[in-house]
């Protein structure tokens, strides 16, 4: 019985914070993919421009406080505090989105909401070394999406009869009202382990000196490929795919839309479908991955995505269509488990948090890169339709075959890595 309890308690806590990839992707859905971009760009007719610079500014500021935020916990050893204030700040913008008729205020609101969000997945990602074993962390960051995915699912129905009887924006507030539900577990439950290091006080780190330290640091990590050739082109990789895969988190529903013309219940049900694939792409691939190696098998997922959107801007068919949604469902939850385990098998322990504050940064750097790129080209290739559309998609292979390169470099690691 004594034996069982610590297992128990360990699955308990694993739990807990899978949960939070569930409560996490009621926002990554129902907001960022789906029913924000459609009540901009569908309801009010503005350009998707507008949305990337709103989703740009957000991910900037991400990328520009993620590194400096990621080694304020290192350095503290507390990362859970930065979870739990983050996460709020994501919740009751989210919950005010459904209050704004005014553009502005709309763009306002979903940019620091999606601030918020984004910035506590670096310490969200840092906690998992408090309860996964390294050898098991392909498996677990599997889980974790696992769990995500299927909140996705959950929320696209449990939302659907709301915005089909009210529209988009009765979305927001139930959306905020899960998110908090779900995440609760992580923020109560998942604690910063004991520590002999002195605590230092956050205002140490918010002078000029104590910031080129930091930032002397991270660019040495970034792009030190002698100290840590690994870990430099692993970021470096994910920079340029990131650019491609955040387009299709952003602006997948629109695309459907506009080039094969589903309505809503039909994005719903493509949107749920697909996602029934990524969650079958996060645990198989955190399984496959600890075992065949991460850096091999993100390589065959760089691959997959390439044929994402060869079929996805040639196809004609409906039908082929949703192959393809099954695809890039494996694709999306692949790469984000694989990726985060790639990070950790990468990092120093000491360095943990800096690492996913950086990974963060040229993640979040890629997303405003990608977004402003996929508006700025569907500006210019508006007149032709559909086929704009068709050709902005097919443009997202140099990006994908730009960070395929970089994770060639990555030197050969061992299988469980």
């Amino acid at each position: 019985m004594r034996l069982a309890l610590p297992v128990l308690k360990s699955r308990s806590l694993i739990l807990s914070w899978a949960l939070y990839d569930l409560a996490n992707q009621f926002f990554a859905l129902n907001v960022v993919s789906l029913y924000f971009v459609r009540w901009l760009t569908l309801e009010k007719n503005m350009p998707e421009i507008f949305y990337s610079v709103s989703f740009g500014i957000s991910t900037l500021f991400v990328a520009l406080s993620a590194p400096l935020l990621g080694a304020v916990s290192d350095e503290t050893q507390r990362r859970r505090p930065f979870l739990v204030y983050l996460t709020l700040l994501s919740i009751v913008f989210t919950m005010l989105l459904g209050i704004p008729k005014s553009i502005l205020l709309g763009l306002i609101f979903f940019a620091i909401a999606n601030f918020g969000c984004q910035a506590a997945i670096v310490f969200y990602n840092a906690l998992m070394l408090n309860i996964a074993p390294k050898n098991k962390i392909g498996l677990i960051s599997g889980l974790g999406k696992m769990f995500g995915y299927s909140g996705a699912i959950l929320a696209l129905y449990l939302i659907k009869p709301i915005v089909l009887k009210s529209g988009y924006q009765a979305a927001f507030l139930p959306t905020g009202i899960l998110f908090l539900i779900f995440s609760l577990p992580c923020m109560i439950f998942i604690k910063d382990k004991p520590s002999p290091k002195v605590k230092i006080k956050l205002t140490s780190f918010f002078n000029k000196g104590k910031i080129i330290e930091i930032l002397k640091t991270l660019r040495h990590i970034a792009f030190d490929t002698y100290k840590y050739p690994g870990l430099s082109n692993f970021l470096k990789a994910s920079f340029f795919a990131l650019c491609s895969v955040n387009v299709v988190i952003l602006f997948m529903s629109v695309y459907a839309t506009q080039v094969f013309g589903l309505n809503e219940v039909q994005i719903i049900n493509l949107l749920a479908f697909s996602t029934f694939f990524a969650i079958v792409g996060s645990l198989l691939s955190g399984f496959i991955s600890d075992y065949l190696g991460h850096k091999r098998f993100l390589s065959i997922v760089f691959c997959l995505w390439i044929i994402c959107f060869l079929l996805g801007a040639l196809a004609r068919d409906i039908r082929l269509y949703w192959f393809i949604g099954a695809m890039v469902g494996v694709a999306l939850g692949s790469t984000w488990v694989v990726s985060r385990a790639l990070a950790v098998s990468l990092a120093p322990e000491e360095k943990i948090g800096e690492v996913f504050g950086l990974f963060n940064l040229f993640g979040y750097l890629s997303g405003a890169v990608g977004s402003l790129f996929w508006g700025l080209i569907l500006l210019f290739l508006h007149p032709l339709g559909p086929w704009g559309y068709r050709i902005a998609l097919l443009s997202l292979i140099i990006f994908m075959l730009l960070g395929f390169i970089f994770l060639l470099r990555i030197p050969k690691q061992n299988k469980n890595k």
